[in-house]
């Protein structure tokens, strides 16, 4: 009864017991940290784990899901889609709890256990599943890398356009280019319909992330091109605002000093303080840098040349 075929729901239980116990205990370990850090920790560990078995069972023992999909599940395929069906049935719980995620990506949990669980009740589809879920998973550490520079305010420099880039080409090629070949040999073999309808559903999931992550990337970098495109402009400004300062204060300096002749009887200074208004008023006449630098240039010769 707890057993059909090859769903074992004994095994799969201490799976997710796994799964969950590890977050648990970076609960406890790291309580500065919040729950998503924890969870998205266990998912990089659940991504490399079922990566470099799906390499193991898909490369090394076989059998090729481009020549030989649709056979009967092997005990290590049995053993990778039970390891994915427990995590993803602690990952769709995690997100239910606490309404952190779209429905693009609950859809994606939701096919996925469907998926997993058809495939262990069936005894079918290990040799094609297994080689999906590789697939699937080989780019999500650089994805939940991207999120932990962004938490700790790294994601803004060099290494985060590394992981960006890194993980944009990496989902294209393996999720897009390698999935496009493997669904379309999988319809030249002899495999049935519900096969070719849950490949389907995923490899369409894989391209509606894709486009996501496309238009995102267009316009960060578009954004910060035209940032880029207008630093320049910004640069000549501060410059001619610096000079006018430097001139005003050697004005300033000046009438201060040596220029007592030039006062009146009342004790101010009206030659240097003319002088200065003249300049502000130039200054704010002034239509583009280049001119308000030149400007501020015969302002101060001016000012040199008599005091």
């Amino acid at each position: 009864m707890l057993k059909i075929n090859d769903f074992d729901f004994f095994m799969i239980l201490l799976y997710f017991s796994i799964w969950i116990s590890f977050y648990f205990a970076l609960c406890f370990w790291k309580p500065s940290r919040s729950c998503e850090w924890h969870c998205r920790t266990v998912t990089v560990l659940h991504a490399v784990t079922v990566t470099l078995i799906a390499i193991y069972v898909v490369f090394i023992l076989g059998p090729s899901p481009f020549t030989h999909a649709g056979g009967r599940n092997t005990p290590a395929q049995v053993m990778a889609v039970s390891i994915c069906l427990a995590y993803f049935l602690f990952d769709l719980g995690w997100c239910l709890y606490f309404k952190t995620e779209g429905p693009v990506m609950l859809a994606h949990h939701f096919l996925s256990i469907i998926g997993l669980s058809w495939c262990l009740f069936a005894g079918y589809y290990g040799t094609e599943l297994v080689a999906t879920i590789g697939g699937a998973e080989i780019t999500n550490p650089l994805l939940q890398l991207r999120w932990f520079l962004r938490e700790s305010g790294h994601y803004k420099s060099l290494l985060g356009d590394i992981v960006d880039w890194t993980f944009i080409m990496s989902f294209g090629f393996v999720r897009i280019l390698l999935g496009s070949v493997l669904l379309y040999s999988y319809y030249q073999q002899n495999t049935d319909f519900w096969g070719r309808l849950g490949g389907t559903c995923i490899y369409s999931i894989g391209w509606i992330f894709f486009i996501g992550i496309l238009n995102y990337a267009v316009k960060k970098y578009s954004r910060r091109f035209k940032n880029w495109k207008h630093k320049p402009a910004q640069t000549t400004l501060v410059s001619s605002s610096q000079l006018s300062q430097a001139a005003t204060s050697k004005g300033s300096d000046k009438c201060a000093g040596t220029t007592s002749h030039l006062k009146p009887a009342n004790g101010k200074n009206s030659f240097c303080q003319e002088e200065r208004n003249i300049l502000s008023v130039r200054e704010i006449k002034s239509g583009s840098s280049g001119l308000f630098a030149r400007n501020v240039s015969h302002a101060e010769d001016f000012l040199n040349h008599s005091l």
